[in-house]
């Protein structure tokens, strides 16, 4: 469970697999929504559309590790955007370390509700 605050997820979300595919969110519940789309929680379905693949390997759904410790929605902690840090940080001979590539990437969600 996460204890840094994030964004939280909604169901149109977009998000794309490291590789570029699409991540299609299925929530698991309706009831609770925040720019007017349904939250999403760690019991949703997320499929990975339109993955190139690397070297074979073609992404078909993804687990998202970033979950709200405090906010929960039908007993399901809700899946939160981890906070991009400003300035990343950099080994000793000045290469940046960054998050393996197997991460998925949020380029849009709602800016304003965040949990922790």
């Amino acid at each position: 469970m996460s204890a840094v605050p994030g964004i939280v997820l909604h169901a149109q979300a977009a998000v794309t697999c490291s590789h570029g595919g699409r991540l299609t969110i299925t929530p698991a519940q309706l009831r609770v929504t925040v720019a007017g789309q349904p939250v999403a929680t760690s019991g949703a379905t997320l499929a990975v559309l339109g993955c190139p693949g690397v070297n074979g390997v073609v992404c078909t759904t993804a687990t998202w590790a970033n979950v709200s410790s405090r906010v929960l929605v039908d007993g399901q902690p809700v899946l939160l955007q981890a906070p991009v840090p400003l300035v990343p940080p950099a080994t000793g001979n000045g290469t940046v370390v960054g998050p393996p590539p197997n991460l998925p990437l949020v380029t849009a969600a709602q800016p304003r509700v965040v949990a922790t």
